[in-house]
């Protein structure tokens, strides 16, 4: 079970791959979504399309998964205590969490939120994305790591949270937690207030991404990567067949029964789909002669890019009326639609590149930038009253 001998140093460029079709589906399913007409999207080619892209979210999220184990393990003994491996590690996730708050923000004023906040606008703030599941799923395995130091207990743990995860989604969807616990709490555990993307079930994708990685890393260690590939496949195949017929046995819902948020068995088929797609990815890596094709620097950055699409897409406090969707929203026809998702693309790989050149090559550019951004936001965050 121990994947400490593996000494590899280069990417695994399935990862990058697999991150860059990612958030290209996800980029071009929001853009779709958000520009066409009703006209269009009242057809049956859209309801299909919405098909595949009810996978994008869980996707991004097992691909968080599939990077923790294979970048934590080269220091993995020295997470099992305090110190500035972990601190960094902790204070990263915090800003991811962080990032989702200030896209969810009411108003651009601290004081106003404390003073003048209504209920809708803390469960507007407060409601569980795509960043929360990710930030708090690390938070959550590193948790793990400092509390359970066993490795094979630690993988089980994971396993076990992600059956829960599974499972539990029709009870905690079933109860309205707002009033019973802190708001902040209670977005986290359903949809009913308007989380798009709460922890029941979506973090078990992240937690189903890790189990993956970590088999994936002993298939490494032991010479069978190939095999492993193949065999993930056979058991993405079997748990979509199986949820499939265990979701035809009448008589098996349980509390807030709805198959394409809630059922089990689709979260299950989720999976499976994803066992696929990683296994196809694989294998279509292997064909790719670079290492680092220059293509997957969208994928290398799939977070930032992710962050940024949001609020030129959806507008956010600082450009309520300034995106996408305000301007344009729902009023494209095809063409117009694919035409503005190509510039949108362009301009994200230019952006990623740009900023993938940075870290890697200007470090004291890429973190003066960081921080200056940082600091301009907090500083009239904290100091404007209205």
């Amino acid at each position: 079970m121990s994947t400490q001998p593996v000494e590899r140093k280069h990417r695994y460029l399935f990862i990058d791959v697999y991150r860059t079709c990612i958030i290209l589906l996800m980029l071009e399913g929001h853009v779709i979504r958000a520009l066409l007409t009703p006209e269009i999207q009242a057809t049956g080619w859209f309801t299909f399309h919405e098909f595949f892209h009810g996978l994008s979210a869980p996707a991004f999220l097992f691909g968080a998964g599939l990077t923790f184990v294979i970048s934590t393990r080269k220091r993995w003994t020295e997470y099992h205590s305090w110190g500035s491996p972990l601190a960094r590690r902790v204070g990263r996730f915090l800003i991811i969490i962080g990032l989702g708050l200030a896209i969810h923000l009411p108003f651009n004023s601290f004081r106003k939120i404390l003073m003048e906040g209504t209920i809708q606008n803390y469960l507007q703030l407060f409601q569980c994305d795509v960043l929360a599941c990710i930030g708090i799923g690390l938070l959550s395995l590193h948790g793990l790591l400092f509390f359970f130091k066993k490795e094979s207990l630690f993988y089980y743990l994971v396993i076990a949270m992600s059956l829960a995860l599974g499972l539990l989604t029709p009870i905690m969807w079933d109860i309205d937690w707002v009033g019973t616990l802190p708001l902040a709490i209670a977005q986290l555990l359903n949809m009913n207030n308007g989380s798009q993307f709460p922890l029941f079930p979506f973090v078990g994708f992240l937690y189903a991404g890790v189990i993956t990685s970590w088999e994936f890393l002993v298939a490494v260690q032991n010479g069978r990567e190939k095999r492993f590939i193949r065999n993930l496949a056979l058991a993405g195949l079997g748990m979509i067949i199986v949820g499939l017929l265990l979701e035809a046995i009448p008589g098996h819902e349980y509390g807030a029964h709805d198959f394409w948020y809630t059922c089990p068995t689709y979260f299950f088929i989720r999976i499976g789909a994803l066992f696929l797609i990683t296994s196809t990815v694989w294998f279509f890596s292997q064909s790719i002669a670079s290492s680092n094709p220059w293509w997957t620097v969208i994928g290398r950055e799939s977070l930032l890019v992710y962050v940024l699409h949001l609020p030129i897409l959806y507008g956010s406090v600082l450009n309520a009326k300034e995106n996408l969707t305000t301007i344009a929203g729902m009023s494209m026809n095809v063409a117009e639609s694919l035409g503005v998702l190509l510039l949108l693309t362009l301009f994200f790989y230019l952006f990623a590149w740009g900023w993938n050149y940075l870290k890697m090559k200007q470090t004291n550019w890429y973190r003066l930038v960081q921080l200056t951004a940082a600091m301009v936001f907090l500083y009239f965050f904290f100091t404007r009253d209205y």
